[in-house]
């Protein structure tokens, strides 16, 4: 077989990743890490049947309506970017980079093809504000000699009294048909040079309707995650850099999708499956528990991540008090937490926009018509309730932007796409009642929260150039 450049780009990433070219790890879709508070985290793995995704594979390229479903019979791990599950074991080493505490580990567990041998570990016991070392190894059975280990660091939360500063950034819309470098995005290349100390991934993490193969089952739903996350620079970026993440429409099964829809193409993919996968393929709270959350960032930062896919309406129902995005549930616990809250920024982070303004046609969201009646009531409490201490942010929308509610003064940051090629313009155009900044390329939103000064945000280019400010002042 002869290398491809990304082949030869992949094995070197894999270099640094493992601290050496060895070809006996077994873990080609990395790690995540997730869900970081001050005294836990989750640290998701990952066994793969070969040390490297297949780089020489098939390589399948439609988007839209040119994304086709695979061929009956189609060998998943003939195509390029596979990289197929692998039984056996998983354990992880954990300390703190200092060394000061005792070292850790958490014993071997057996990996089930079931759930795409992946596995959640629940770190419980950290030590807040600390960086921790870790290594994750894998073996092919109890039997077996240990596979290589993939190394990395992580730093826990602070407590909610600390008052140093920190950065943060948002992400979204990352198609793989439209990467801009071989060997991935180029904005994972600027968030590891940046090192924040999160990352928030908002949602449409992979495309399963719309980038070809089309997801009509499990087993290439889960191929579409493992081709997007075995790429070089996210691998190498998530294996020191915390994240959150939400999912949106195309990582649970089709645009603008809601409970109980059955897209004909994707059959017979159901929704519920979708959240099932999502669940498996990412670090998130325990299975009992929802996926709207809240955690807290030091003193001045407290960022809400509602889920706006489980609990809505049909976006076809007629509008009324009862339509509803997020549910009755949902929508109490979002207001009790934010008016409880002490922090002196709320970031509230949604996958799609609440002001907006959005494309004229679309119907999925809190700002279309659509959803208008639960949309004037969110807007009208959060001005009410929390006015002056909220900022909303999202991603969904294929544009970088900054508005600001002409009715109610709350400012909304869209972070735009992964690349510039997965840009499109609004179809409104620039709305200036609306629009401080609007920018037609991807790129992402970075966060630095300075307690005593205020929360400063910039709107970056895919290559981490600033082309864009907001600054509120404390």
């Amino acid at each position: 077989m002869n290398p491809t450049r990304r082949h030869v780009l992949g094995a070197l990433a894999a270099g640094a990743l493992y601290g050496k070219p060895d070809p006996v790890v077994h873990q080609a879709t990395g790690v995540k890490i997730g869900e970081v508070t001050p005294q836990s985290a989750v640290l998701w793995t990952r066994r793969t049947a070969t040390p490297h995704r297949n780089d020489s594979g098939t390589v399948r390229k439609g988007h839209g309506k040119d994304a086709k479903v695979l061929a009956p019979g189609t060998d998943i791990a003939t195509l390029e970017g596979a990289a197929p599950a692998g039984n056996g074991l998983v354990r992880v080493m954990l300390e703190t980079a200092s060394g000061r505490e005792k070292k850790r580990t958490l014993g071997w567990v057996e990996l089930n093809a079931a759930n795409d041998s992946t596995h959640a570990f629940r770190i419980e016991g950290l030590t807040p504000n600390t960086l921790y070392k870790y290594a994750v190894e894998t073996r092919g059975g109890k039997s077996k000699k240990e596979d290589g280990a993939l190394t990395g660091f992580f730093r826990t939360a602070p407590v909610a009294t600390d008052t140093s500063s920190f950065e943060f950034s948002l992400v979204s819309c990352q198609i793989y048909c439209r990467q801009d470098r071989e060997d991935g995005y180029w904005i994972y290349d600027s968030l590891e040079k940046r090192k924040p100390a999160f990352l928030l991934s908002c949602g449409d993490n992979v495309y399963y309707d719309s980038d070809d193969p089309v997801a009509n089952s499990e087993a290439v739903a889960r191929y579409h995650w493992q081709r997007m996350y075995s790429l070089p620079t996210i691998a190498s970026c998530l294996r020191n850099i915390p994240g959150y993440w939400q999912k949106d429409d195309h990582d649970l099964l089709s645009d603008d999708c809601w409970p109980g829809i059955v897209p004909p193409k994707q059959a017979p993919l159901k929704f519920e499956q979708g959240q099932r996968l999502f669940r498996e393929q990412v670090p998130l709270p325990e299975a009992s528990k929802p996926l709207y959350r809240t955690f807290r960032w030091g003193r001045d930062v407290e960022i809400w991540l509602p889920d706006s896919r489980d609990y809505r309406s049909p976006n076809d129902a007629p509008d009324g008090e009862q339509k509803t995005i997020w549910g009755p549930e949902q929508k109490a616990w979002l207001k009790k937490t934010l008016a409880n809250s002490t922090a002196r920024w709320k970031v509230l982070v949604n996958p799609n926009p609440i002001v907006g303004p959005d494309h004229a046609r679309k119907n999925d969201n809190h700002a279309n018509p659509a959803f208008a009646a639960e949309s004037l009531e969110i807007r009208k409490w959060l001005r009410d309730n929390v006015g002056g201490s909220v900022i909303l942010m999202n991603g969904d929308r294929h544009w970088q932007y900054h508005s600001v509610d002409p009715e109610f003064g709350l400012h909304e940051f869209g972070c735009g796409p992964a690349s510039d090629e997965h840009a499109v313009s609004p179809s409104r155009g620039e709305d200036k009642k609306y629009h401080q900044f609007l920018r037609i390329k991807g790129g992402f939103v970075n966060v630095k929260a300075v307690p005593g000064e205020g929360l400063f945000i910039e709107h970056c280019d895919v290559k981490g150039r600033s082309v864009y400010q907001k600054a509120f002042r404390t």
